[in-house]
């Protein structure tokens, strides 16, 4: 029982052991959201999100350093700085796709987050921090299919497909309008040495069809190697 009291008030104060574990909590925190937004094709992936959180970390240690050490400085104003910051960076995630689809939102939100998880670790609150990782990601992974389930279908897709031959791009855009899907926007890309091409589409779905109904139909596509919906 000592060594856990003796292990959390190393926790709670500035020093070598807790430095390394508010960073360690941080970056772990931060990483796990990261991945999910990088599997969704976001721009903002690992590395940006476990930065964000890592340097709102740095913010409150510093503050709780400067406090102890020299009994001046304020924690609070500190983090107050990185919320208020970390603005320009969420505003740089979200783009305009086309003219109907702004996408990145989800992504800007996610890293607002990541900051205030930061904060949360740095200044020792690490049940919070945690607890607030589990529900974020909760939140960005699970809840888009939920979403979907109470405003319905009849909203802008994005799917990410990958084909052989650019001469099958022509007959999908037929197969996809012939399953009742409109086409408004293709991404055409071709990654130097794959040997083959990937494009993301932004399509609308006024037929209110499933997202499992659409992957299914294009998976059975011949010369479709590899199809999924971004979020």
């Amino acid at each position: 029982m000592e060594h856990v009291e003796y292990i959390i008030n190393l926790a709670s104060g500035i020093n070598l052991f807790s430095i390394v574990l508010r960073i360690s909590i941080s970056v772990m925190c931060a990483g796990i959201l990261g991945i999910e937004r990088a599997k969704a094709n976001q721009s903002a992936g690992m590395r940006t999100y476990i930065l964000v959180s890592l340097g709102a970390t740095l913010v409150m240690l510093t503050g709780q350093y400067m406090l102890d050490k020299f009994s001046t400085g304020d924690p609070a104003r500190l983090g107050a700085q990185v919320i208020s910051g970390i603005g320009f960076l969420g505003a740089g995630s979200i783009i305009v796709e086309g003219k109907t689809k702004i996408k990145g939102l989800t992504t800007a939100a996610g890293l607002w987050a990541s900051a205030c998880i930061g904060l949360a670790v740095g200044t020792g609150f690490y049940s919070g921090g945690i607890i607030a990782t589990i529900v974020v990601y909760l939140v960005i992974s699970k809840f888009k299919t939920f979403s979907d389930h109470l405003t319905h279908n009849d909203v802008i897709l994005r799917i990410y497909v990958e084909f052989e031959e650019m001469s099958e791009l022509k007959a999908l855009f037929a197969t996809i309008e012939s399953f009742g899907l409109q086409i408004l926007d293709t991404l055409l890309n071709n990654p130097k040495n794959s040997g083959c091409y990937n494009a993301v589409l932004s399509v609308k779905n006024p037929e209110d069809k499933t997202h499992d109904q659409i992957l299914e139909y294009l998976k059975k596509l011949q010369g479709i190697k590899k199809v999924r919906m971004i979020y």
